[in-house]
This record gives structure tokens, sequence and C-alpha cells, in this order.
């Protein structure tokens, strides 16, 4: 039976292997992939907090194939550990139902332990999100196959026959639990759950003895978090600082003493241990080394510190690595958790700040550790009467975001701010709960679970839209009160490749799989907290705020609660096969339902989910990076912001050594002074940057906001400026503490015209002239350090190298200096030209640049398929940023008379993305007026009106009922309905040609009117 056992594995290894590499792509994706891709390929640490077990070993497999390959094996290496998380879902549910069945007759127990481990195997292999993490490079398949093992392994040790096999088990255990924490610190919090099983075997799961066990495993998860790999790190710091600063030892001194202790530790705690026959405390021993064994790969960030990458974080000591381990950098340590204060909370008015610990941080001229915060005035202190219990509703910049998602009038509190009474509304318990319940538990949580097993709309990016990413069932019936009736839906909706109704048939075998094991507490209760732990748990503790969606889904961090709820499905197959055991014989009534579990599970999320989950021809991050470096002039500086414009650019540099001349300047990880030093170095063939800033201005540890102090009027020349930031007496008293502050809302940077003639641009090409400073108003209230570091590196180099801006449908890393950019490809070049006189355009385009790049450089190829499945990212970046390309450049030659080169620009753009794969919006009409201005009205007019047509098939949608979260909704509708006014007042042809006359359209006013009044909760 083993034997056999271990061929179905092996096979069904093998098959899900298969169709994961079949569907990875043989390139890089968006978001975090990039990323990993060239820390893989160079060995770098990540993002906070960090992979480094992941890292390393996905280093080692890089090393024997060449950097073409790096992406496509990236992603296989995804798919190995997903199909072996599938493997171990398999072993896991054979090994509960054969110990559930163990009293049945040998048919039962030949059979059923297969039928329900490939049932529950498959149905994680092919849910929607377990399915794209295996086909994208990301840590997510390994640390669920860390998971995996780790229950397999504490149910074999609960059944384990003897006291030796079960302490190896244990020991192995202690090992894993080490090396996940080095693929993702989330992995810790499943000691939770398995304590369960610990406490079944030692002394049974009595009602008290279940709270007990949970309570202890939560105080364990906590003591290993906190204390133990916190605590280690914490104290090597505290060492590291006595013994650089008190003895002049070098940095990290502190680490090895460190180690050294801990090596001392151990060898005499299991010597003595060992001769004093204290078998227990002596495997605690040994299972806690076993641990710090497997968290020792967090040694290789501080290894690497030094990778001249721009990829690279800079952790060199373990000051940094306490930072990191914690997320500083993303404010993970500051989320509060079961006390807080609402998102509108006054500071005291009797003490506005607390101190703080001192901030110290490595000074490298120096060689010393340094105070750069003495810990005065550091904290904020709100006031307590907007202190709540179990905060939901606590960032002061969602507090919009909050109102959309859950209706919040508050209750009123007169408080004294600035000397003055004023009636602030704060969020009742209530609303905090119901947020919680809308967007937390439901919006997130829930609607990613039901994504999988119920149904998913499309993969467009769900943000409280009826339109996108709601989960579905496929039963108009139910369907239609959260995402409208089916017949109302656009066509491109309701034909969407992405769009898979499962009918909760997955979703109803999995709550009978939970049912299956209600007679076997330790199973029923073990599988039913990691499902809730990697659930509702994570959801707990990341206390998420609606901003976390703006960037992305986040339905892979509960894969965890997705792989428990497969392994139920799998089970249903025993409840189903015990409950109709008086209807027809064993043989054929396991037949039956096993097949409609398999047909009704795995079988249709596979069959509806394989046209989504091809990405094997998509390279459209690869090919939208290289358009980012393709349009810089050689030793550029390009700004980005966002990952997806910035991990795709340094993959292609990182890895296939692409562009290296151009350096990409991440916005917003100019905050960091490992990022900003490493721009001083040269990096690839890119030259180094020039800063004039002192290191003492930016260095770990500094305030990054600047306050505004405005003393002139007149623009603040910058290079008088940054000598003001280095004086250290022109500091002002800030709420109790010394800080540098802005003086000006205006800037202004000298420029030597003659430099910029030999710099690549011709004013007189473009018909604008060269001006002899770059002058802009950019007021804020605060200035933030990267704002700072960026206009300093744009003084100190726009007469020496090209400065771009990449155009991603954002302007915050602009700094207000649109008025000086020319377009250039997919960049903006700062220039300081400007037009001559106010009747030309005031956009400046770079046609002789853009037109080959346009017309023969950019490829993106696949785009007017409508057989392929097209992501929401790239279906996105084509509406909002590669159409605009072509508007512009096509406007601009059309202004330079060059009729047949805007035309040929027109019609490539409409070939490449037409209305059939990426709906026609904003940018598409904009381009089919211009074929008006070309004098093809035809065309023009089938644009234009194609354009107005979705808009308004939208717009009827989502008014056609009362949607869920009215507010988002309601807000929608009305930024739709304004579009298309206004698209029908400059319509350029007859407006009866419209699908809607005016009459028609004076009709839906009135009524989107009474809609709207009814739907509106404010």
């Amino acid at each position: 039976m083993i034997k056999r056992e271990r061929i179905t594995s092996l096979i069904l290894f093998v098959f899900v292997f298969t169709v994961y590499a079949i569907s990875a792509s043989r390139s890089i994706s968006f978001w975090d992939s990039p990323e990993f891709i060239g820390s893989n390929y160079n060995l770098q640490a990540t993002h906070p907090p960090g992979a480094p077990f992941y890292t390393m070993l996905c280093s080692i497999v890089l090393q024997f194939f060449s950097a073409s390959k790096a992406a496509f094996v990236s992603n296989l290496i995804s798919g190995f550990f997903g199909a072996l998380t599938v493997t171990y879902l398999f072993k896991i549910t054979f090994h509960i139902t054969t110990k559930i069945q163990s009293k049945k007759s040998d048919f039962e127990i030949a059979y059923l332990p297969y039928l329900t481990g490939l049932t529950s195997a498959l149905t994680l292999a092919f849910s929607n999100s377990f399915w794209i993490a295996s086909t994208e490079t990301e840590v997510y398949t390994l640390s669920f196959a860390l998971l995996a093992i780790m229950i397999y392994i504490m149910l074999k040790w609960e059944h384990s026959l003897n006291d030796i096999e079960g302490d190896r088990l244990l020991l192995l255990l202690a090992l894993l639990f080490g090396i996940s924490t080095g693929v993702h610190l989330i992995l810790i919090s499943t000691i939770i759950p398995l304590s369960l099983l610990f406490t079944h075997k030692k002394y049974g799961l009595t009602i008290k003895n279940t709270v007990l066990s949970l309570l202890f495993g939560c105080l364990l998860f906590f003591f290993i978090y906190l204390f133990i790999i916190q605590g280690i790190i914490q104290m090597a710091n505290s060492l590291d600082i006595w013994l650089v600063n008190t003895l002049n030892t070098s940095m990290n001194t502190g680490i090895l003493v460190m180690l050294a202790i801990i090596t001392a530790f151990f060898g005499i705690s299991l010597l003595y241990t060992y001769r004093k026959k204290k078998f227990n405390a002596h495997h605690i021993v040994l299972a806690l080394l076993f641990f710090l064994v497997g968290v020792s790969s967090y040694l290789m960030p501080i290894q690497r510190s030094k990778a001249n990458s721009q990829i690279a974080n800079g952790i060199e000591n373990s000051n940094r690595m306490l930072q990191y381990i914690k997320g500083d950098q993303f404010g993970i340590s500051s989320i509060p958790l079961l006390n807080g204060y609402t998102y509108n909370a006054p500071l005291n008015n009797q003490k506005p700040f607390l101190n703080g610990d001192p901030i110290l941080t490595f000074d490298s001229e120096k060689q010393k550790y340094i105070t750069v915060d003495n810990g005065d005035f550091q904290n904020i202190n709100y006031a307590d009467e907007f202190s709540m219990f179990f905060p939901r509703l606590y960032e002061a910049k969602d507090e919009n975001e909050y109102k959309l998602w859950t209706t919040i009038k508050g209750e009123p509190i007169d408080y004294s701010v600035n000397g003055e009474i004023k009636k602030i509304y704060k969020p009742t318990f209530k609303e905090n709960f119901n947020f919680f319940i809308d967007y937390q538990v439901s919006w997130l949580n829930l609607r990613y679970l039901f994504w999988n097993f119920i149904g998913k709309q499309n993969n467009n990016q769900g943000l409280g839209y009826v339109k996108d990413g709601n989960w579905i069932s496929g039963i108009n019936s139910i369907d239609k009160a959260r995402v409208g009736d089916y017949s109302k839906m656009p066509e491109y909706f309701r034909t969407d490749k992405s769009r898979n109704a499962y009918y909760f048939i997955p979703f109803i075998f999995g709550i009978i799989g939970l049912l299956s094991l209600v007679k076997h507490r330790q199973f029923f209760l073990t599988t039913l907290f990691i499902f809730l732990s990697f659930g509702l748990g994570i959801t707990l503790y990341i206390n998420p705020v609606p901003s976390s969606i703006l960037v992305r889904e986040r339905d892979y961090i509960f894969i965890g609660s997705f792989l428990i709820f497969s392994l139920w499905v799998g089970l249903s197959i025993l409840l189903f096969y015990n409950t109709l055991k008086f209807l027809v014989s064993a043989k054929i009534r396991l037949i039956v339902v096993s097949i409609l579990v398999l047909i009704g599970g795995p079988i249709q999320m596979l069959a509806k989910g394989w046209d989504d989950h091809q990405r094997s021809k998509d390279t459209f991050a690869y090919e939208f990076g290289k358009a980012y470096l393709d349009a810089c002039p050689e030793q550029a500086i390009l700004i980005t912001n966002g990952d997806n414009m910035t991990f795709p650019l340094w993959y292609l540099q990182e890895v296939e050594n692409y562009r290296t001349d151009v350096r990409v300047l991440n916005f917003d990880q100019l905050n960091l002074d490992t990022h900003i030093d490493r721009l001083k170095h040269t990096v690839g063939s890119s030259k180094p940057i020039q800063i004039s800033l002192k290191k003492h201005f930016y260095i770990n540890g500094v305030d990054k906001l600047i306050p505004l102090q405005k003393e002139i009027d007149r623009a603040a020349e910058l290079p008088i400026l940054f000598e003001f930031f280095q004086d250290s007496t022109t500091q002002i008293n800030w709420n109790g503490r010394l800080r540098h502050y802005m003086p000006a809302t205006k800037f202004s940077i000298p420029i030597d015209t003659f430099k910029m003639k030999k710099n690549g641009l011709t004013a007189e090409d473009l018909n604008a002239f060269y001006t002899a400073e770059v002058k802009w108003d950019y007021p804020k209230d605060f200035y933030g350090l990267n704002e700072i570091v960026l206009m300093n590196v744009i003084t100190n180099n726009i007469h020496d190298r090209p400065i771009c801006f990449a155009i991603n449908g954002k302007s915050g890393h602009y700094l207000g200096l649109q008025d000086y950019l020319v377009h250039n490809g997919m960049v903006e070049r700062l220039a300081p030209i400007q037009r001559k006189g106010d009747t030309l355009n005031p956009k400046i385009v770079n046609t002789n640049m853009m037109y080959p790049y346009i017309m023969n450089k950019l490829q993106f190829e696949g785009l007017n398929d409508d057989e392929k499945f097209i992501p929401y990212e790239n279906r996105v970046y084509v509406q909002d940023i590669l159409r605009r390309n072509y508007y512009f450049l096509a406007q601009a030659l059309l202004e330079e008379n060059k009729k047949e080169e805007a035309i040929l620009v027109l019609d490539k753009c409409f070939s490449l993305f037409p209305n059939k794969t990426i709906a026609y919006k904003q940018y598409a009409y904009a381009l089919g007026k211009l074929y008006y201005r070309a004098g093809l009205k035809t065309k023009g007019d089938n644009i234009c009106a194609t354009a107005m047509k979705n808009i308004w098939d939208e717009l009827v949608w989502i008014t056609s009922f009362d949607p869920p979260y009215p507010a988002i909704n309601v807000s929608y509708a009305e930024k739709l309905k304004n579009m298309y006014i206004q698209m029908r007042q400059q319509f350029p042809g007859e407006i009866s040609t419209l699908n809607v006359d005016d009459k028609g359209y004076k009709a839906f006013e009135t009524k989107h009117n009474l809609w709207k009044q009814r739907n509106w909760p404010y």
C-alpha cells in the first residue's frame, strides 16, 4: 500500500507540475516577480521582511542556467513547489482518511484514501489563486509547501508508535519551522493550530484543554517571533553598539560574539542535559537549536549587503536587520491590533508628543554608531477621547476611503485644537466594526475564498465597483443583487475569459467535508484553526486599510486557508459515501460519489480556469520594461515609481544586462539612505550620479518629512537651498524638535544653455526656445525626503545627463515639473525649453525620436488576438499609458502637417489594441477625434461612437439596480456619466448617429438622479 501511495504521489506531482509548466510565462510578469528573479539570480536581499532561504535556494538552481532562461526557470521553481504542496496535501488527506476509516472494510481502506486525497490535491492545484501563484516567481508556493509538509509531519507524529520516531519528527518540524521563517514569517503562526495535535496526543482534547492549547500556541507564536527571532537580533545589535563604540571593534563584531554565545549555550546545555539524563530538556534544547539553524538564512542579507545592485536592500548590520525583519520600511510594526486611535484623532492638547527611544545608526564615515534622534518628542500622543478597542478605522490618510466602504457619520466630540474648540465626529464602535465586516472580512478574506470555490467575475482589480473582481456563483437570481442582472452586463464583461462560475458546488463540498470531521475532534479542530489562522487570523493581524488594494489584489496571502478548504472538498466524499451506504453497493457508491465530486470540484475548476491561466505567451511586462529603457537617451537618469514601472526595468538590467547605462531611480525608495548612497557608485555601465547632500541629512533614522515654514515668495534657487539644508544653524524648533524646514514653495534651477545645447535636444527642432532657468511652483505642507533628494539629483546632473520621467499614469514623481517636459516615447525628458507663443500647443513632443520608436521599436504582440487571455494589468496599461503615447505623437504630427505619418500611427494603434480585446475608453475616443482632423470621418465616427457606447453600457448596467457599497458605485457612476456627457458634447460627428438620442439621454438622466438619491448614503 505504501508503494502504491508513493507511485500515486509521483504521478500526481508530475501531472500537476506539467500543467503549471505549460501555463507559466516564459518571461517576467508584473509586481514582485521581476524583483525576486533579479534577487535570486544575483543573490541579494529582497524587500522587507525578506525571504533569504528562498533566495539562496533559487540562486543555487539558477547557477545552472543562462540569464535568458532565469525568468522561466524561476517560474518553474514556483511550479515545482506548487506541485509539491499539492502532493503533500494528497498525503495529508490520505492520512486523515485512513485514520477516519480505519475500522471500515478492506475495500474502503484500499480506495477511499486515494480518491479523497486526489480530489483535495487537484482542487487546490486548480484553484484560481494557487494556480496563479504556481506560475509566477514568488515565495508563496515554497511557503505553502513547507506548511503542508509541517502539517503532514505533525500528523505523522501524532500517530507515531514510539518515542524515538516521535522525537525525530519533532526535531525535523523544528528545523522546518526555522527554515520557513526564511521564506515567509507568517508561517510561524502554524504553531497555534498544530498545538492542538500535540495536546490531543498528550492530554486529550477536552474543551478546557482545547482553549488552553490555543492560548499556549498564541503565546508560543509571540515568544518565537518577538523574543527569539527579534530578541536575538536586538541583543546582537546592543552588543555591536557597545563593542564598536567602546572597544573600537569593527561593525558586526556583536553578531560574531552573539553567535559564539549561542554556540556555547547550546554546547553546554546539550552536554549537561545529556549527562544528567534530562531527556525532555535535552530534546527541547535540540529543537531550539534546529530552529535557529533554519533561521540562520537571515545571515545572508548581511553577507550580501555590499552587492552593487539597484535591487538589493542594504542590510549591513544587526541594527538594519532588526528594522528589516520588522518591516519598518512599510510601517508594519506601527499597525494597531487591540487598542488604538481613530483616523481623525487630534493631538492631545496637554501633551501632544511623548519621548521615545533614541535612534542609533552606524556612520560609515566615523565608523561609529551615532545617535541621529535622541527620542525627545518623538512619538505622537493622540487625545485619549479618540482611543478605541479593536481599532479598524485608524489610518488618517485613508479617511475618505473608509467612508466609501462603510457609512461613517460618527458621534460628535468637542475638543480643543490649537486653542479653539472643534466638533470632531469620532467613528462609533459599530461603524468601526461594520468596516471590519464590510471590508476586511467580506471584501478581502471571504471574497477571495469565494473566488476560488464559488466563482470569480473577472480578474480585474476589485475596488468595490460592481464591474470588477467580485465573486459570482453563475446563478443569476443570486448574483444580481451584488453585480446586477446578467442580461444588463456589457458583452465584453459577459464573455471575459476570466469569468469562472462554479455554481457553489466546490464550496458546498468543502462545507460537507468539514462536517465529515465533526466526530474526529483532533482533525476537525486542527484543520478549522489552520483555516482560521491563515484567513481571519491574517486579516486581524495585518489590519488592512482600503489603500492596500489600491495597489493590487491580496488573495495570495490567504492561500493557506484555501489549502485547508481544498482538503475539506476531498473529504466530502466520505460523508456522501457513508450517508448513502444503504442505497447501492459499496463499489458503485464509491465510483458514483467520487466521479460527482471530482467533476463538480477540480475537473470543473480545471476546465473553466484553463484559458485564463495560460500565460506562456504573455511577454507584455518584458516588452513594457524594454519600452521604457529604449525611450531613454544614453546615460539617462530615469525616475519611476511603483513596482510595475521599476522591477521589470531592474530585471532587464540586472539579469539580462540590457541598457545598463540607464540609471533607474525609484522615487519611493529615495527615502532610504542605502539607495541614495548607491546612486553615487557606478552600476553596470551607468556612471555615478552627482549628489551634494551630506550623509547626515538623509542617514537612516532622521525625519523623512521637512515642514514648510514659508519665508520668501520668490523662487528659491536649489543650489542655495541645499547649502541652507547643510547648515545646522538654520534648523527650527518644530514641536519640540530641531528640524530642517522648507522656506519657499517656488523653486528654480539656473541653466547654462550652452551646456544644454550639447545634451541631445535642439530647441529649434521642437519649435521652442531655451530658458535661463527651470522655475516652477510646488506648494506642500510637508516635503518628503525623497522629493528633496530628487531635487538634488536633478540640480546636480541636469547639465550632464538626460533626466527622464516614466509615463505611468501618476504624477507624484514629477515634482510639479510638467511645464518643462518633452514627450520622448514612454518617458518625458526634462529640458529647459518652452514653446514660442501662446498659439502653439504647450505640449512638446519629440516627433523625430518618437515616430520610428512607436512604429518600429515598440513590440507588443498578441494584444489583438481575442483567442488569448489578456491579464488585467496589460489592458489597463494599454488604456491609460500606451494609447496616450500614440495620441500625443499623432497629434504632434498633425500639428507639424505630417498627415500621412499621423494616420499610420493611428492605424497602428488600433491594429495593435482593438476594441475586441481592450475596450475603447478616454484615450481611444481622443485618438478617434484625430481621425477627423486627418480627414477620415468614418473611422473617427466608428471609434468615438464605440468608446461612448462602452461607457454608456457600463453606466446603464451599474444604475440598473441598487448596488452594494453604494458610496463607491454612485461615485463611479457619476464619473462615467460626466465622462459620457463630455464625450457627447465633443463628439465631432452627427449626434443622431449615436446609439442614444437626446430624448433617450434625458429620460436616463431623470432615472439616474432618482437612483443616486436613493443610494447615496450621506
